[in-house]
């Protein structure tokens, strides 16, 4: 243990101010006697603050009306559909390459699909055979 760490908490323990209020006594930190436990203490002391906004918070939240909180992660989550959205859009979009590649193999497509109508067209071979029947 570190000599600074042992003179914070030997201030801790032996306070100077000596009221007879149980106020005072019961806020005061009683350091545990293992390591760990004065980490779990050192680490309260430096992120506590985070504890207390949450429970503000909590408490703000009871009193709020739940029809607004509703609508208001209705809004939220409506607009994170969005941005998600926009973000498939752009990060799926065809580039230029691709764009002229499916126009080619649409136009092979068709072609081929004329060819088979025109194969079905009076005078064509399959049409000759049926004829002569």
């Amino acid at each position: 243990m570190s000599t600074r760490l042992a003179k914070q908490t030997l201030n801790l323990l032996n306070d100077t101010k000596k009221t007879n209020n149980d106020k005072d006594t019961s806020k005061k930190l009683k350091l545990p006697k293992i390591n760990k436990g004065i980490r779990k203490v050192k680490h309260e002391m430096r992120y506590g603050r985070h504890k207390k906004t949450n429970l503000l918070q909590k408490e703000k939240k009871r009193h709020e009306n739940p029809l607004d909180q509703l609508h208001q992660e209705e809004l939220s989550a409506e607009e994170r559909l969005k941005r998600n959205v926009q973000l498939l859009q752009s990060a799926l979009k065809a580039s230029e390459v691709e764009k002229t590649i499916y126009r080619d193999v649409i136009k092979e497509a068709k072609s081929k699909r004329g060819k088979k109508w025109s194969s079905e067209v009076d005078g064509s071979e399959g049409d000759a055979a049926y004829n002569s029947d």
